[in-house]
């Protein structure tokens, strides 16, 4: 019961909401999936060991596996690129979200203060009244120049103009005019571990922003994380109001994201047993374009081979 109620413990994560629309719209296997993971009822091999007695060895890597090593621990599955394939999947999600916003700021006309200030004329005796539009509190607001570049169908250069680095964050928003950047790096971890991703990819990137900053940039960073089995942390919500993501748009963005990594693990938990890459899952003569499995003449075990697609 304690591992089935781990989920009440999780910190950092916007609570899930699944409509009876979205229950009745969901493919049987699924909604079982979604659930199931969840509550680490699935038939891993662990709780295979302890509802039957099986072998709770990995089919990938022969090591103990429990649900959190097939969606997130498998030494096997990350050199194969599994796990770089679901990140890619919602980092496609997330970078569509940005480059909307991007391009809807880049297009409104430049204004020199946040706020527009309107007088009304009354007769005398009355009180004067001003009316005040919302002050758009958009981190994007400041410029009509942002340019993106995303970690994705080809290798990211972080921009030249700010500073000089090998690192390769997932996402890149900058603007030459105002010399603001913002960095994103995204991780789709187990969910119990979605604040240690956090630090640890908020660590990788602070020297990069003091190098930044020595070169008159003004450089902030932005780990965001998306746990394997759909549920979005709250530094994602966050950033996604930042940048005035709201309401509706909101919810949908956070939907989109947390089907992405649904769809991708449910993926992944079909195949934990498949040497095939499932990037392609589209026939066998995919799979075998994307990936290949040999034959070690000395014992007769099947090795994978790096992904061709990563």
């Amino acid at each position: 019961m304690a591992k089935q109620g781990r989920w009440t413990n999780w910190e950092g994560l916007e609570k899930k909401k699944l409509s009876w629309r979205d229950i009745w719209q969901m493919e049987g296997a699924r909604l079982s999936f979604v659930i199931r993971a969840t509550y680490d009822l699935l038939p891993s091999p662990q709780n295979l060991k302890a509802w039957y007695g099986e072998d709770p060895a990995c089919s990938l890597c022969q090591v103990p596996a429990s649900l959190r090593h097939i969606l997130s621990g498998c030494t096997t599955s990350l050199t194969q690129g599994r796990y770089t394939w679901r990140h890619n999947q919602v980092l496609r999600e997330l970078a569509l979200i940005l480059e909307q916003k991007r391009t809807t700021t880049n297009n409104l006309p430049q204004t020199s203060a946040g706020q527009v200030n309107f007088t009304n004329f009354v007769s005398a005796g009355k009180h004067q009244e001003h009316y005040t539009t919302p002050k758009d509190t958009s981190i994007l607001q400041s410029a009509r120049d942002w340019k993106l570049e995303v970690d994705l169908d080809k290798k990211l250069v972080f921009p030249p103009e700010t500073v000089a680095t090998i690192l390769r964050p997932d996402m890149v928003l900058w603007s030459p005019t105002t010399k603001l950047a913002y960095v994103v790096e995204l991780t789709v971890p187990w969910e119990d571990g979605v604040e240690e991703a956090y630090e640890r990819k908020k660590n990788k990137y602070s020297n990069l922003a003091a190098e930044a900053s020595q070169n008159g940039w003004k450089t902030n960073i932005f780990p965001v994380e998306v746990g394997c089995r759909g549920f979005v942390a709250t530094s994602t919500t966050g950033l996604l109001r930042k940048i005035g993501v709201k309401g509706r748009s909101l919810q949908q963005a956070i939907k989109s994201m947390s089907s992405a990594a649904e769809k991708s693990s449910n993926w992944l938990w079909i195949k934990r047993k498949d040497y095939h890459c499932p990037c392609c899952p589209t026939g066998q003569q995919g799979r075998d374009r994307w990936y290949a499995v040999r034959l070690r003449p000395d014992s007769g075990r099947r090795t994978p081979l790096p992904c061709r697609a990563h």
